[in-house]
């Protein structure tokens, strides 16, 4: 059947849950998200993970800044103080200390606390002198093995490196996941990064996800002489290897075009203008309609150097689009099931190649976009949400 067609989608159904991972089912997770929980980014992983955990009957919370949009059904949420006071002087340092006060009182013994970026350690260390169970997740790659790749790949293009992680953040990061009982690590990249710390037995595989939608409506059939149209989604950096793919777009594949979907990054802008005003590129900057852009997209790119488990991925393969991805940007769903075409973004040359044959070849294109809608179904939310948990209670009782 052809993908132009809409289909309704049935998601598979779970595995049966080990007997061992219901030791304590009733056992509260109390989350924390120091940062406002907002409806993009992290703030909606943290809400989807917990949204289908609620529906799957886990018990689970919220505490955060401040939640914006409606909170999913069965999850309590409890927002900080009006962010007015955030704006005062030293708002930020109140606001955050009565955020924390009030999650560190709201916990029980037994409750698991669910602790999201930004949560300063000092919360952690007042959680491990309780011996309460802390749980965290590598949303990114270990800034300790992070920094080394991207200083390099920043002096490779002969810039000074802007990505923020200094050796201060490491200390921290470190601190904070020595703290921990359990970490979350989303994808094979995110799990090599601990290979031989102190924490290495900690960690419990996961992977992230997007909502699938049931059905897709009919993509037009393509015009003659209308151009093929590779999506990249995502900050526009060189952590994402968006600098890889602009070199490679220095000779484009003809009659393709370049939509790039986020934020650039300055030292992009600067050293890649001839490739982004050169007519076969347009930037459209952050953009809330990604559904709307993978769907006049044809193929997505995700070439970064460095990743946690990206999420755009999962987004492009649930549209039906075939994506090219470095081993990073492929993540867990491009490991387990072989349906994101993985390069070596460095190789510009067989970059290049790679771009060239999905442009000129429409029965690839869509056989592999059809080939990552199927496989995207066995990571809708509904479904990872919960497993992560499955597996953190399987983990607790070891």
């Amino acid at each position: 059947m052809s993908i132009t067609m809409p289909r309704h989608f049935v998601l598979p159904e779970r595995p049966p849950v080990p007997a061992s991972a219901r030791v304590h089912p009733g056992r509260p997770i109390r989350a924390l998200m120091t940062n406002p929980c907002e409806t993009v980014g992290v703030g909606r992983t943290c809400r989807s993970i917990l949204a289908a955990s609620v529906a799957a009957g886990y018990r689970a919370d919220l505490v955060t800044a401040r939640f914006d949009g409606e909170a999913p059904a069965g999850l309590p949420v409890r927002a900080g103080v009006p962010s007015l006071v955030r704006y005062l002087p030293f708002g930020r340092r109140l606001t955050d200390e009565a955020l924390h006060r009030r999650y560190l009182d709201a916990l029980d013994e037994g409750d698991i606390a669910y602790l999201w970026p930004s949560v300063p350690v000092s919360v952690y260390e007042r959680l491990a002198r309780r011996g309460v169970t802390i749980v965290t997740a590598s949303v990114n790659t270990r800034m300790a093995a992070a920094k080394p790749m991207l200083d390099a790949a920043y002096d490779a293009l002969g810039l000074p490196p802007a990505h923020g992680i200094t050796e201060f953040r490491i200390a921290i990061q470190n601190l904070r996941q020595v703290l921990c009982t359990a970490i979350f690590t989303p994808s094979p990249a995110t799990e090599h990064a601990f290979l031989g710390t102190p924490v290495a037995d900690r960690l419990i595989p996961t992977s992230y996800g997007t909502w699938v939608p049931k059905l897709l409506p009919e993509r037009p059939v393509r015009a003659p002489g209308h151009p093929v149209t590779f999506v990249f989604v995502g900050s526009v950096c060189v952590r994402k290897g968006a600098h890889l793919l602009l070199e490679a777009w220095r000779r484009p594949p003809p009659g393709a075009h370049l939509r790039l979907v986020g934020e650039i990054e300055p030292a992009i802008r600067a050293r890649f203008a001839d490739v982004l005003d050169s007519g076969t590129v347009s930037a459209v900057g952050f953009s809330r309609d990604v559904a709307g852009e993978l769907l006049r997209a044809d193929v997505a790119v995700l070439p970064s150097l460095e990743e946690g488990d990206p999420i755009a991925t999962y987004e492009a393969a649930s549209h039906a689009l075939p994506v090219i991805a470095s081993a990073a940007g492929a993540g867990r769903i491009g490991a387990e099931t072989g349906v994101i075409d993985i390069i070596d973004p460095q190789d510009v040359v067989a970059f290049r190649d790679r771009l060239m044959s999905y442009a000129a070849d429409e029965d690839l294109r869509r056989a592999r976009g059809t080939l990552a809608r199927a496989a995207s179904l066995g990571y809708d939310w509904s479904r990872v949400g919960p497993e992560r948990f499955d597996r953190l209670f399987s983990f607790l009782a070891r």
